[in-house]
Order: structure tokens, then sequence, then C-alpha cells
């Protein structure tokens, strides 16, 4: 049930690896809302393209150079968020990586990457600016999570690992600003299955779904936003997968998975070239603005792929 809508225009949106792709996409979504975007990325060329092509678009933006997985980088971003601007009132924990490959033959070194990017980057970025968010009162979190925090993912376990962690920290963390009377903060916990970028490079759509474009998602998360979801699930069948796995027995359910092809959707995993830079900081490498095919297929993606649980 959504109990009012948000007003984002004039609203200061901090957006993590918006260098590149979905991160990208976002600042354009919430741009088109009235939104000023705070662009921050590990890639500086990714800031400054990003933050060039918004201000082109006549949309205020800021660009700053922040790593997730350093904190003193997030320290120094945060210090000069308040001293150009003075507050936040969204942050979006955007940026994240992936690594494809059967657990054994990943180098531990990547799995251990996967978890400091992914889980402890987006801690290290709330813990330094939830403070700051709170005195907004409009308050909200977004967290970009994966589908893949709900279902075991064979070829990708450290990825999900991860995604279960975040889905996990923004649970918690939701509960106890309402019991810490922040009613006012929101927290959105977004799990997307395969979007159209160069991490998913290779991989399979389960049955019944398609790849999801970067722009059709930031849509939605704006949306969400908008209406202060707790959960938005894309597309709308992820949401069964919770449901599924409660109802059905282990074996049915694993049988389930087989069949729909998300067991072997990471098989043919390609994602980005080894060891490319700024890899760590986005959800995507593409350098476009974002990849949002033709109006007809981001409409019918938009049209198709959303739901809200619990909110």
């Amino acid at each position: 049930m959504r109990h009012f809508m948000t007003r984002l225009d004039g609203r200061w949106v901090l957006i993590t690896g918006a260098g590149h792709g979905l991160g990208r996409a976002m600042a354009a979504a919430f741009a088109d809302v009235g939104s000023r975007i705070i662009v921050t990325d590990q890639d500086p060329d990714g800031v400054e393209s990003t933050t060039r092509w918004l201000s082109r678009r006549g949309n205020p933006a800021v660009g700053i150079e922040m790593d997730v997985t350093c904190s003193e980088s997030i320290s120094r971003a945060r210090q000069e968020v308040m001293s150009q601007i003075g507050r936040i009132d969204v942050l979006v924990n955007n940026a994240g990586t992936v690594r494809g490959g059967l657990f054994t033959n990943v180098p531990l070194e990547e799995h251990l990457t996967t978890l400091d990017v992914n889980t402890q980057g987006p801690i290290r970025v709330t813990h330094a600016f939830l403070p700051d968010l709170l005195a907004s009162p409009v308050a909200h979190l977004v967290n970009i999570i994966s589908a893949a925090a709900l279902i075991g993912l064979p070829g990708a376990s450290t990825y999900a690992a991860s995604k279960w962690a975040l889905l996990g920290f923004s649970e918690s963390l939701r509960e106890e600003l309402r019991q810490n009377g922040n009613q006012h903060a929101g927290i959105t916990a977004v799990c997307p299955s395969y979007i159209s970028t160069g991490l998913f490079s290779g991989v399979r759509p389960p049955r019944l779904t398609r790849m999801l474009t970067p722009a059709a998602v930031a849509r939605r998360v704006v949306r969400a936003v908008l209406t202060r979801r707790t959960h938005l699930m894309l597309p709308r069948t992820v949401g069964l997968i919770p449901l599924s796995r409660s109802l059905l027995p282990t074996r049915w359910s694993q049988r389930l998975g087989d069949w729909t092809g998300i067991h072997a959707s990471m098989a043919d995993w390609r994602g980005h070239d080894a060891a490319s830079p700024g890899l760590a900081e986005s959800h995507s490498d593409l350098a476009a603005p974002f990849d949002d095919k033709d109006q007809a297929a981001a409409q019918a993606d938009v049209g198709e792929t959303a739901t809200a649980i619990g909110s």
C-alpha cells in the first residue's frame, strides 16, 4: 500500500557508481523528476562524463570521485558534499561488481573483492552519510541488490552471497530506523534480474524473462522512491521466488530452478574484459549515457517488470 507521494524536485540525490551504465541511467531518471544529482564513482573519467552530460541536459549536477572500498575516500567525498551542498536527501548504493565462474576456479582475491565492493561498500557509504541523510524530511536510501539475493546462483556464489548480505542489511536497518523514531526515512531494496550491461555479457535470462534495460530499471527505481516502496522486484516473476522456496519441498524448488534456467544462467558469463579499470564502481561498463534500446522495448519492460512487497 502506498501512503503518500514524495516530491523530489530540487532534492539532492547521491548515486555511487554513477559514471557508467545503470548508475548513469538512474542519474538521468532522477534528474527527469527535478532532482539535483551528485555523481560519484572511482573512475574520474566516468564522473566527468556523466556530470558534463547531465549539465548539457540542463540538469544540476556535481561530480565527486569516490571509491566505495576506501573509507578515507568516502570521508573526503562526504566532506566535499557537505562543503559544496550541505545535505543529501536520497542515497543510492549502486556501485557493484560480479565475477562469474566455478567457485574454486575463481581466485580467492576476486571473491574477497566482490564482497568488499558489493557488501562492505554500501555499508561504508551508508555509515558515513546516514546521519546527514536522516536530517532530510524526505530521507531515502536505495540499495541496488539483485534477484540473486533470493536464490542460489551457481557460477556466481560469492556475488549471490554479497547480495544476500546486502538485502539483510537493508531489512535490518529499515526496522532499526523505524524503532528509533526515524519513520520518515525510507529504504528501498531493489532486486532486479539480469540487466543488459557489460557486467552480465553472455548470461542467459531465465525462462519467461528477458534482459532488463538500464533505463527501464532506473525509471522504476525513481517511482519506487516517489511512492516509498520498501521492495522492488524486477521483473514481476522475481517476486515469486521467495514464495516458491517457502512452499515447495527443496527437491521441487531445485527442479524449478533447473527448469527455468536460473541455475544455468551464468554458465556462459563473459562480463567485462579481465581487470578493466574502474570495474568495481559500476553495474555496467557502458560508455553511452544509458542503453534504452528503443522506446517501445523500454515501455514494455516498464509495463511488465515492477511489483512491491510489504510497502
